[in-house]
């Protein structure tokens, strides 16, 4: 055979050679990256997981997480039970669609957002057992570092649009540490500090499956509730769950004149406590302070008019007994706030005649009335005057007259005397037996 055909039959042979080694090699890498995805690189039963082969399909910039605890908790939100999953998924969906953006303008994956679903189920008023709070779970610590006002009536990282800019500053600088969006949304819930622990005892490996089981139970459900969360979201329509849609009603802002409790502006309106405290998550006491005014209590913008046309109803002007003493107005479910009384405010019942001072004022003893007899009212678990009065069609006046009463307050197991046509007196004895909510009918009625 001529040289020139035997140096080019060699010549050919090394570039197959090559060639095959190029592709050998590409195979070995695209092997790893699959089973770098996994928790478990040598157990093959992934590589075959229905849910995992989803996974690794999406669109994710967030490096996938796969082990059994993640296979289980997709398994709960694709049982769906009482309609759970569809609910968590519609809930999420509103509050990104409002704050998603924040995430774009940051350069931050706007996917991390479902980290709200995966660790507080996106509720506004989550409270977990280390004190984080709010939609974001986030620590007084973090709440301090990204200048969230935290105080006894008010916390703002239940504010979801505050607490969303805190996690987002959150997210930023952690990642500046990590360099990776597992790693940094898991330290994100656990800390940092208990996060680089866990890298430590994991020898310093960056491999996160290595690092996830150095984490307590409680710091490894950041990454399996977030992967289990992220398939539910990608492939809902697949287990048929019809995400159910959530959404809070437009709101406009009042003022309150005095201190005031959620519950009575929600029975005043006939408004939904629950949507009321939803659209003010960060009045953590459901009490409104005067302090809130320079934020403004938030009311469906239906109810604005008919706020401001009961503000006597809900702050009722005070009574002034003397010179030297103005009553204070306490408000619970219908106008009245429960409160505990002081020393001072205690009203005399009759067991506690025998121990009545000179300076206690007991009541006159009405005069007779052929068409009036006075019955007893035990005082029950949220009852208050307004109600009372409404309910034997008196006046509040009236009851306070009748039972020596200087205060807005009444408390429960107190005995009330009050005067109703004789005609009646029968059906009056009944309301002491009746449930609270028997007797607000009777009241709307009256």
């Amino acid at each position: 055979m001529p040289f020139f055909i035997t140096n080019f039959v060699t010549i050919l042979d090394t570039a197959t050679r090559l060639l095959m080694m190029k592709k050998i090699v590409l195979l070995v890498i695209l092997f790893q990256g699959i089973t770098g995805l996994m928790a478990e690189p040598l157990d093959s039963t992934y590589a075959r997981d229905p849910y995992f082969l989803k996974l690794i399909k999406t669109n994710s910039q967030v490096p996938i997480f796969y082990n059994e605890q993640v296979k289980r908790q997709i398994a709960v939100y694709v049982r769906n039970l009482n309609n759970s999953t569809a609910a968590l998924l519609g809930k999420t969906q509103y509050y990104q669609n409002l704050y998603g953006a924040k995430f774009d303008s940051a350069g931050i994956p706007r996917q991390l957002f479902l980290v709200a679903a995966a660790f507080s189920n996106s509720d506004l008023l989550y409270v977990d057992a280390d004190g984080g709070s709010g939609m974001w779970a986030l620590s007084y610590a973090i709440a301090k570092k990204y200048a969230l006002n935290t105080n006894s009536y008010v916390d703002e990282r239940r504010n979801p649009e505050k607490g969303t800019d805190a996690a987002v500053n959150y997210f930023k600088d952690l990642n500046v540490i990590y360099q990776d969006w597992l790693k940094t949304l898991v330290a994100f819930r656990t800390g940092p500090i208990n996060m680089n622990m866990a890298i430590h005892k994991a020898n310093n490996s960056l491999d996160y499956a290595k690092i996830h089981n150095m984490l307590s139970v409680e710091h490894q459900n950041a990454a399996v509730n977030y992967m289990a969360f992220w398939y539910i979201w990608n492939y809902h329509n697949e287990h048929k769950i019809i995400p159910v849609k959530y959404k809070l009603p437009d709101t406009d802002t009042v003022q309150v004149q005095r201190e005031i409790g959620l519950n009575a502006i929600a029975y005043n309106l006939n408004l939904s406590e629950d949507v009321l405290r939803q659209s003010n998550a960060e009045l953590r006491l459901d009490i409104v302070p005067v302090t809130y005014n320079n934020k403004g209590l938030k009311l469906p913008k239906d109810k604005i008019a008919e706020y401001h046309s009961k503000l006597l109803i809900l702050f009722p002007p005070p009574v002034v007994l003397d010179s030297t003493l103005t009553d204070s107005i306490i408000l619970d479910d219908q106008g009245i706030l429960p409160r505990i009384a002081k020393p001072s405010d205690t009203l005399i019942t009759e067991n506690d005649e025998d121990e009545e001072d000179d300076q206690v004022v007991k009541p006159k003893t009405p005069k007779p009335d052929s068409k009036t007899v006075t019955i007893t009212y035990v005082v029950k678990k949220g009852d208050g005057l307004l109600l009372i009065a409404d309910i034997f069609d008196c006046r509040v006046s009236d009851l306070k007259k009748w039972n020596g009463i200087k205060k807005d307050a009444i408390f429960k197991g107190q005995k009330l005397k009050i005067k109703v046509p004789k005609a009646k007196a029968a059906t009056f004895k009944k309301i002491n037996t009746m449930t609270m909510a028997q007797k607000r009918k009777l009241a709307k009625r009256s």
